[in-house]
């Protein structure tokens, strides 16, 4: 029973074998740069996991993980946010060579505009929620950086991923969240769920695909210059 976190973090590694065997999505020595992006995000998310832990925002349940830790957090998690980042990654190579065309990039920046206005929103409106205050003003930094000081281009083919990548999400963090392997204290959520999942864990995936798939387009320029 120890291991059933630690298979669910491992599960959507799944999706890039699969995609990889079918489009050869990480050719032309895109792999590194990938598992690189996946990384970099993964150690932030996680560095954020552990503070929400240090201010009593999220618990986890004992007995069903590896009795490894990093501050109190369960190894799985951190796990987790890797395997989901590259998976997402993958899901996203798969959909920009499946479908090439970037034609509705020009719409990326008004969704993200209404993005921004939805976490000022959020921040105002449930500022005193803890774990609602660290996803959207995660999300609100990320959001700010690349649309506004970063200049790649890339969030519609970015949105469109998230979109797909919902489907691996909601049936690991549905099961991480209804076997309560994660629990978030109820006075620091909005309150708003799907599937028992909270609706900030929705941004917060969106936040940690998108810097991933920042970071992923960043090393790709600068192995291209």
């Amino acid at each position: 029973m120890k291991f059933v976190f630690l298979a669910l973090a491992l599960a959507p590694l799944l999706l890039p074998l699969i995609f990889q065997v079918n489009k050869k999505i990480y050719s032309n020595g895109s792999f590194k740069p990938a598992v690189g992006a996946a990384l970099i995000s993964a150690i932030i998310f996680s560095v954020i996991a552990v503070l929400q832990h240090w201010f009593q925002v999220t618990s986890y349940k004992t007995g069903l993980n590896l009795d490894i830790s990093i501050k109190e957090v369960p190894v799985e998690l951190s796990i987790l946010n890797f395997s989901f980042a590259f998976a997402a990654l993958s899901i996203y190579q798969y959909l920009n060579v499946k479908f090439p065309n970037n034609n509705l990039q020009r719409y990326s920046l008004a969704l993200s505009n209404l993005l921004l206005g939805l976490c000022v929103a959020f921040l105002f409106f449930a500022y005193t929620k803890w774990y609602t205050l660290f996803t959207f003003a995660t999300l609100l930094v990320v959001l700010f950086l690349i649309e506004y000081v970063g200049k790649l281009r890339f969030m519609y083919k970015a949105y469109r991923a998230f979109l797909v990548s919902l489907v691996p999400f909601y049936v690991v963090y549905g099961i991480v969240f209804w076997s309560e392997l994660f629990v978030v204290a109820p006075s620091q959520l909005s309150g708003m769920h799907i599937a028992k999942i909270p609706i900030e864990t929705h941004f917060v995936v969106l936040a940690m695909l998108l810097l991933a798939i920042y970071m992923f387009e960043f090393f790709k320029s600068k192995k291209a210059v």
